[in-house]
This record gives structure tokens, sequence and C-alpha cells, in this order.
């Protein structure tokens, strides 16, 4: 073997040993993350409440939820999963489940571990379910009915006819002397509670965005989390508000969907460049300065409050 030769399989070797450093860093640099959320987070007795898990920085499907967390708070029966599956939306994962509520209280839920690669898990945020209950009806109190009680058997029931239909006419005049004398029973009515109203759509974006105002966060750890639920607050009003379904769509695809709608240019600019800010920090992984994070918060704030009223000003000239 010649020096050449041998000069060509050293630097094969060294490309190689390269690609492969690479991809291991590529590897231990992508950073997966979970979010679960509810909608709605307060339900009657009785009711359905939607759980959606999005899991992001994976690139194969992942695997299974674990509940053994909640076992003690929400039954197994109550957590439907019939057909369930993980579904690919953009660069995220997402997955929905439907809980079952029957006792009212508070409910605080702890985070989810779920497992992806091989063997490896991460967990969800935790969340706050609220169960009221269902408002009843007003009762009637209902006076005792007391069973009859039969006559022992004797001789005297061999008597002749009219002995025992003279007897037979005077119990029946007894007895509807007592029933003319008896009380009427008075209805009592339970005062009802008024039953406590769902938050709408615009209020519930109002409601989440003022508790992440709460927890801006100082360090670039959390910053992935706090922009990815930035998008998902304003991907769910978009959905439950203008039914424009963002939650399972790209941003280019929420674009193109707004260029369909009678949305004026100022608010889809808005919306757009707020859910570029979030994704840029989800799949780039840049880090804005605190005053940025400050503002792409009240941006995303206006949006909420002046497309609330301009669709609301369409509603009353209509």
């Amino acid at each position: 073997m010649n020096v050449m030769q041998t000069t060509k399989l050293l630097r094969m070797a060294a490309l190689t040993i390269s690609l492969g450093l690479a991809a291991g860093l590529n590897a231990v640099c992508a950073q997966v993350s979970a979010i679960a959320n509810l909608r709605p987070e307060r339900v009657e007795t009785g009711d359905t409440t939607s759980l959606w898990i999005l899991v992001s920085g994976v690139r194969t499907e992942p695997g299974h939820v674990n509940f053994g967390a909640w076992a003690s708070i929400i039954p197994s029966a109550n957590i439907i999963s019939r057909n369930v599956k993980w579904r690919r939306s953009g660069k995220q994962w997402v997955i929905r489940y439907t809980l079952l509520a029957f006792d009212s209280a508070s409910l605080e839920l702890p985070p989810l571990k779920i497992s992806y690669g091989t063997g490896e898990t991460v967990s969800t945020n935790a969340l706050g379910l609220t169960v009221f209950p269902t408002p009843g009806a007003g009762l009637e109190e209902m006076a005792d009915i007391r069973e009859i009680q039969k006559e022992a058997i004797h001789w005297t029931d061999h008597w002749p006819w009219g002995a025992a239909g003279a007897a037979a006419l005077l119990l029946l005049y007894l007895l509807f002397r007592k029933k003319r004398r008896r009380p009427k029973p008075v209805p009592v009515s339970i005062p009802q509670q008024p039953a406590t109203p769902l938050p709408t759509p615009y209020e519930h974006a109002l409601r989440q965005l003022e508790i992440l105002k709460r927890n801006i966060p100082d360090s670039e750890e959390a910053l992935q989390d706090y922009y990815a639920r930035i998008s998902l607050i304003l991907r769910e009003y978009l959905e439950n508000r203008f039914a424009i379904p963002a939650l399972e769509s790209t941003t280019p695809e929420v674009k193109n969907m707004l260029a369909n709608t009678s949305f004026p240019s100022e608010l889809k600019k808005m919306v757009l460049e707020v859910l570029n800010r979030a994704d840029l920090v989800k799949y780039a992984r840049s880090a804005p300065a605190v005053t940025a994070r400050e503002k792409i918060l009240e941006d995303a704030r206006l949006f909420v409050v002046k497309s609330h009223h301009a669709f609301e000003q369409q509603v009353h000239q209509n």
C-alpha cells in the first residue's frame, strides 16, 4: 500500500468520525417537551372535557401516556381512550382524550409521563379541573302511605252477607272522614343556585394570558414552554371563536385559512406575526430579550381584544 492510498483511508476515517459526532451532538441538543391542556377547565357533574397533549422535539411517534399519577383522582374508567392515536401537526405530535367527571370538586392534576424513543420519558405540566354540581329541581313533600293491615281470619267472616255489607259500608265511611281530616301536603320549594356560566373563548383566552403574564420567565431554559403556551392560547382562541382549525395546523396553513375569511388585514398581520415569533423560539431556539418576551404577550392580548370587538361590531351592524 503506497502513501497516497494510506492518506486517502485516513481522510475517509476522519470524515466518518466527524459525521458520527455531528449526529450525536444533534441528538443531544434536541430538547423534548410536552404540554397538556384541558378544554374546558370548568364542567358540570356528568359532563366531559377534552385533554389535549402536544409533544415537541421527537421525530418518531411518542408512546404510551401514563395516567398512573391520576389514579386516585380520576378513575381509569373515566378516561376514554378508544381509537386514540398520536397524529402529526407540523413539528409536534398531538393526542386527544375525553375525560368524564362525576364528583363536584376542584381537582389538582399532577404532570403525566409520556414515553418516547428507546425508553425515555417526558413530563407534562400540571393541570386544574373544576367540577361543579348540576342544579337540581324542586321537590314536593309526600305524605307517608301506610300499608293496609289484613284482619285475622275469624269465625265472624261467615256471618250473613248483610252483616258483611254493613261493616264494609261503615269502614268506607270512616275512611272517607279520615281522609277529609288529613292535612294536604304543603309543597316546599328548594332554592336553586344559579349555574355558573362557562367562560367564552374570549374570556378564556384573556384569563390564560393573564396567568402567563405573572410567570414571564427570567431564564432561557423556560423560554420554549413560554412561547409554546402563547401560540397554543391564540390557536385555541381562533378555533373556538372563529371555527378556524388552528390547533392542528401549521402557521403557513393558518395564514392560508385566514386569507379566505373576512378578518381585517391588520388583525391577520398581527396574529401571524405573533405565531411566527413563537415558532422561531420553539423550533429555531432563538433567545429573545426580556422586553421582547413581554411584548409578544401584550401583542397576543391586543389581538384577542381587537378581534373580539371587531366581530362584535359586525354582528350589531348586521
